[in-house]
């Protein structure tokens, strides 16, 4: 999969909820599976921009899950 454009927060942290809904994952559970399926367990794969925007979108959805 091509990833020309850099995804936003907004874009992972659907990303993730489908993945937490459709294979009833946790959290941790989503993350691990994008980071292999999406990154290919490499971070820096597209560059900074997409791994920052992707932690920022953890952030957000680890705080709304605490509330």
């Amino acid at each position: 999969m091509k990833h020309a454009n850099v995804q936003n927060a907004d874009y992972f942290k659907t990303y993730l909820s489908l993945i937490m809904e459709h294979r009833k994952y946790t959290l941790q559970e989503a993350i691990d599976f994008m980071v292999a399926s999406y990154f290919y367990h490499n971070l820096e794969l597209y560059g900074v921009k997409p791994r920052e925007q992707f932690e920022l979108a953890i952030r957000q959805l680890s705080a709304s899950i605490k509330k």
